[in-house]
């Protein structure tokens, strides 16, 4: 219907092509056309191969991903650089190699830590416009303010984001390490609750999963509470579980005005 009522006109069409002025249609790829290209194990490290291959780009992400699956964190910190560098990028696209470049550099030998504050900082947070990618930035930057330190205040904030978020028991544990002595004295029992909370959601997902997802999980209870027996008393954690672990219990809620802004829209 739009195409017809203004004249077969096309908007973001990628089979659209135009040579002058005419416009002519790509050839559909189809069982008949079709031939898979067939590549031997890690073909994109074969200097040949390689230079076979059309996008460039998607030969230096396989070189760079590798390396970082093979704990080779310095040449794959410096192939996520070169594909920085090159540029040409969408704005998830240049994002998601700012955050591997942070996360390969945590993990360098060569590791700069005001660099990376720095690429958290500012090229990274700017380039932030989806929920998942505000998700992954506050976990990134916990993991960040951690090695680096000095950043109690912004850890805990991100941390307290991430968690309203998601409720994700990873998250709290995360949120568990924040270093309270630095931001207020006298708060002893923080850890302790987000422990307690983390504890709760693991079991839960134990016993709500299944294969090797339970098994995962279950190692996860276990160490857990190993934990909160070695560095807490029985009563003490008894008595944070009842505070942290009403999420279970599934109430109405009452409809009410909210000018306030959900946590994945406040950066």
């Amino acid at each position: 219907m739009f195409s017809e009522a203004f004249d077969g006109f096309c908007l973001e069409d990628e089979d659209i092509t135009f040579e002058g002025d005419k416009q002519t249609k790509k050839e559909r790829v189809d069982a008949t056309n079709y031939e898979a290209v067939e590549h031997p194990p890690k073909w994109f490290l074969n200097t040949t191969l390689a230079l076979r291959h059309n996008d460039t780009r998607e030969v230096d992400y396989f070189k760079a991903a590798f390396a970082y699956y093979d704990k080779n964190f310095d040449e794959a910190l410096q192939c996520y650089k070169k594909m920085l560098e090159a540029g040409d990028h969408n704005i998830s696209h240049r994002c998601a190699i700012v955050d591997s470049i942070i996360r390969s550099a945590l993990k360098s030998s060569s590791m700069d830590m005001p660099a990376i504050v720095r690429l958290l900082h500012e090229e990274l947070l700017p380039l932030i416009h989806t929920h998942g990618e505000q998700l992954q930035y506050w976990t990134l930057s916990l993991e960040v303010y951690m090695r680096v330190g000095g950043f109690e205040s912004k850890y805990l904030l991100n941390g307290i984001l991430l968690t309203a978020s998601v409720d994700l028991a990873e998250h709290w544990i995360l949120l568990s390490e924040v270093n309270f002595d630095r931001i207020q004295s006298g708060v002893t029992h923080f850890r302790l609750g987000c422990l307690c909370r983390a504890l709760y959601l693991l079991e839960r997902r134990a016993t709500n999963s299944r294969n090797f997802v339970r098994q995962i999980s279950e190692k996860k209870v276990v160490s857990l509470r190993e934990k909160l027996h070695n560095e807490y008393i029985a009563e003490q954690v008894n008595a944070a579980k009842v505070e942290m672990c009403k999420g279970g219990v599934r109430r109405d809620i009452e409809d009410s005005p909210n000018d306030c802004q959900p946590p994945h829209d406040c950066k």
